[in-house]
């Protein structure tokens, strides 16, 4: 009668003598609290980097170069490099015109990030956004009286993309023939829309400001691509000394 009263009592739970022995280490729990500060760490990383993509990408998919720190130059070389091979043969794409209204008086802000400039030049070139800096892939045009002008085509063309874009603001898009492709970006005013056939001069619409160069001001952000990549839009304007009118 006892035997059986003994096999139906329950049977009491006995914790795993390994575990018991591990946590009962002194270094258990700070090897623990390391490795989980560790997965935490990679994790913010992992983000801030898709982020910073993710500008990059909003800015100029193909060209985008991150630079943490000007002194010490770009994270990856090789990128922007298209330069003279990207310039067509002299004489093949007519010049193009200073994309400023007529009777607009008007100075250059910053400049074309160049691959092959001094560090002191890029380092000009180079726009902070956050915590990070982003080569400048077109040229700023401001007025000389800081206020909104007219923004008008560089060249002949078909207007390909017209957008109002969270960080570089209202921009507009004209494919050229050569595969070429201006840009205009910062706009706060645009008269396009896609698929009109617009003529050199036309008004596209006028000069503004945006998120992503806020010490700009109001101002014409131009690019030009030639086969989807940036170059200096100074090799294909007319001349500079011609540009003030």
């Amino acid at each position: 009668m006892e035997d059986q009263k003994n096999q139906n009592q329950p049977i009491p739970f006995r914790k795993s003598s390994f575990w018991k022995k591990m946590l009962g280490k002194k270094w258990a729990f700070p090897a623990i609290y390391i490795g989980a500060a560790a997965i935490i760490l990679a994790f913010v990383m992992w983000y801030q980097g898709n982020v910073i993509q993710t500008v990059s990408e909003l800015t100029n998919p193909a060209d985008g170069v991150v630079v943490t720190n000007p002194a010490e130059g770009t994270t990856n070389p090789e990128a922007g490099k298209e330069g003279d091979d990207a310039v067509p043969v002299a004489g093949s794409v007519e010049p193009l015109a200073w994309p400023v209204g007529a009777g607009v008086m008007y100075d250059q802000g910053m400049s074309f990030y160049d691959e092959e400039a001094t560090a002191d030049v890029q380092e000009k070139a180079l726009i902070k956004y956050e915590s990070s800096y982003f080569p400048h892939t077109g040229i700023d045009l401001k007025a000389v009286d800081g206020k909104s002008f007219d923004v008008v085509a560089a060249l002949a063309g078909k207007v390909t993309k017209v957008e109002n874009d969270p960080l570089v603001g209202r921009l507009v898009e004209i494919e050229h023939e050569g595969n070429m492709v201006s840009v205009y970006q910062s706009l706060e005013n645009v008269s396009v829309k896609p698929g009109d056939e617009v003529t050199q001069g036309q008004v596209l619409g006028t000069a503004g400001r945006s998120e992503y160069e806020k010490e700009a001001g109001v101002h014409l952000h131009f690019e030009v691509r030639v086969d989807g990549k940036a170059v200096n839009p100074e090799k294909y304007l007319i001349q500079p000394e011609a540009k003030n009118q």
